[in-house]
């Protein structure tokens, strides 16, 4: 049996950037609403061979993601500037890269990974003839290392997301940028602005933005450049100037923390504490439960439709310093599932001609439970 080993879900250097002393930062517990002042970042956001006892995973995160990503994250802060991709492919490639297994490794994304899967099989049994008489209460359907899934998911997915246009966004006020352990946050301001809820999140949707704070004072934003404009913008940089523009830009990063938030200490515990309470009634990135359910199929007496939704921000947040483009303001938004998507993006495109090719050659009616993710 392998050793074991503490094995981080975000990544030790990312806390220490917003920490004042390299070894500990605040954090905000988001169940139990409890506070630690000074709590120690080897301890936080880690589990026993979370990546699997043989630690090629955690080495495969450390040596070829971790340690070029904390590179490039230092040269964007020095600069204001991320990578180009036309002069620095690599760098520009890697940093999209670093962002997206951010989300796919973290515990968050492991947990629905599992709760999907012991539901999906659940209602599969239920459903096959052979087994009704099983009770689906008295056990678990688990997979080895569901976060493993999540980084190859999120590795696969780069090329969907480069045709977004980076941002850096600098402040200059008193206020200092929070993070939490699910610090990638997907939201879509052009669709949460029509009440369009619950949609807009996948990797090709129109109008996505993904939002990263990297120190107390920068964030990365990848964004849709035919959706938004903003006109603050000058040389990939924008720079805050209102205190309430970052308490907003913080709300959103409150709201897609999973157990914790965390914070530089020199951030008042009251300042957090009076986010948590504003929230309360918010729904959470915790509440796994909202993520999947299952429907009579309506062409099948017995069939079942499995749907799912990752939990994500959906709370109408303020962003005054960018706009729906003209582009934008003329779109209709279809009313299924699957929303606009970029199809600007070559490979976008290319994928969707695939997608329907695939659905075209397999068409027929299926009588097991079907699956619908968005």
């Amino acid at each position: 049996m392998g050793q074991k080993g503490r094995q981080h879900y975000v990544p030790k250097f990312y806390l220490r950037n917003f920490s004042e002393t390299d070894k500990s930062i605040s954090t905000l517990s988001i169940d139990n609403s409890k506070y630690i002042g000074t709590a120690s970042i080897k301890d936080m956001c880690q589990k026993n061979n979370f990546y699997g006892e043989d630690k090629v995973i955690e080495n495969f995160l450390d040596v070829d993601i971790e340690r070029q990503a904390s590179k490039i994250i230092r040269e964007i802060d020095e600069t204001n500037k991320f990578p180009s991709p036309e002069h620095e492919p690599e760098n520009y490639h890697h940093m999209v890269a670093f962002l997206l297994v951010s989300e796919g490794r973290n515990l968050k994304n492991a947990n629905s990974t599992e709760r999907m899967t012991d539901f999906v099989a659940k209602t599969m049994i239920k459903e096959h003839p052979d087994y009704k008489h099983l009770d689906t209460n008295s056990f678990d359907v688990k997979i080895k290392e569901p976060a493993n899934q999540g980084i190859g998911i999120a590795l696969e997915s780069v090329p969907m997301v480069l045709d977004l246009k980076p941002l850096i966004i600098v402040h200059k006020t008193p206020r200092k940028f929070i993070t939490s352990d699910n610090p990638l946050v997907r939201y879509n301001s052009f669709y949460i602005g029509r009440n369009y809820q619950d949609r807009g999140f996948g990797y090709i949707t129109r109008g996505l933005q993904l939002f990263f704070p990297i120190t107390p004072h920068k964030c990365i934003l990848l964004y849709d450049s035919v959706a938004y404009n903003i006109p603050g913008a000058e040389e990939g940089a924008l720079t805050l100037h209102r205190a309430r523009d970052v308490d907003r830009l913080n709300e959103l990063f409150y709201l897609n923390a999973y157990n914790n938030v965390f914070l530089n200490q020199r951030v008042k515990e009251d300042y957090i504490k009076k986010m948590h309470y504003k929230n309360r009634k918010t729904s959470k990135m915790g509440e796994l439960d909202r993520e999947i359910g299952s429907f009579t199929s309506t062409d099948s007496s017995d069939g079942k439709l499995i749907h799912i939704s990752p939990n994500r921000v959906t709370k109408k947040i303020t962003l005054d310093w960018i706009k729906d483009s003209e582009t934008a303001k003329q779109l209709s938004l279809p009313p299924h599932m699957g929303g606009l998507q970029r199809t600007e993006s070559p490979f976008i495109r290319d994928l969707l001609r695939k997608d329907k090719e695939k659905y075209k050659r397999n068409i027929h009616k299926v009588d097991s439970p079907q699956t619908f993710k968005r």
